[in-house]
């Protein structure tokens, strides 16, 4: 194995790999998203298992030889564990790293991107309207990756759908919504995520 590096990052996806690793799709703070297999046990405590959303400190080695990245020690140090017991908090959420784990490593600027990331899942955790926190995350992620989201999507954007689209992409995200932003906050993402697929190159789901 090569020396070990430290990495600070964020988990978008946990799946198992075999019966006894699991595999983490992460975004680091520092070297952008990278995949990795850390090797679980049945009588390891949950709480030291790696889970979604998780900011942790990763101790990672290189097999000799090779070039998959093995985690040698895992700390967490912010557990998202609230995003899991809203089932709309998860989907939203899930939708999002998902969109990071697929396209973060043709991101330019990995420590802009982590930074955002780790915003987005916060108010994932702490707000309870995860439809807004998700069309202002993607907004940000595309304003962040120098898409001329503000030049060519907003013009589109049917003029009813304006205003709305500006209270929640620029004010901060409600603890509450009626159901009324809700409503336009679904349309105006069905709209971004549409002009998305036709302007990018990103993958969304």
């Amino acid at each position: 194995m090569s020396t070990p590096a430290t990495e600070r990052a964020l988990v978008l996806s946990v799946t198992p790999s075999g019966e006894s690793f699991l595999r983490l799709d992460a975004l680091g703070a520092e070297d952008g998203s990278f995949v990795c297999l850390k090797r679980v046990s049945s009588k390891q405590p949950s709480k030291d298992r790696p889970d979604l959303f998780d900011t942790a400190e990763l101790q990672l080695e290189r097999a000799k030889g090779g070039n998959t990245l093995f985690v040698r020690d895992y700390r967490v140090l912010h557990r998202r564990e609230s995003i899991g017991q809203s089932y709309r908090s998860l989907q939203y959420a899930s939708d999002y790293t998902t969109l990071l784990a697929r396209n973060a490593a043709h991101m330019p600027d990995p420590t802009a991107l982590y930074l955002l990331a780790e915003r987005t899942l916060d108010a994932f955790a702490e707000r309870s309207a995860p439809a807004i926190v998700y069309l202002k995350g993607l907004y940000l992620l595309l304003q962040t990756e120098g898409f001329p989201a503000r030049e060519s999507w907003w013009p589109q954007l049917p003029p009813t759908l304006r205003d709305p689209a500006k209270t929640l992409i620029n004010q901060p995200t409600p603890g509450n919504a009626n159901k009324a932003l809700l409503e336009d906050c679904e349309t105006i993402s069905e709209n971004l995520k549409r002009w998305v697929q036709r302007e990018t190159d990103w993958v969304l789901k």
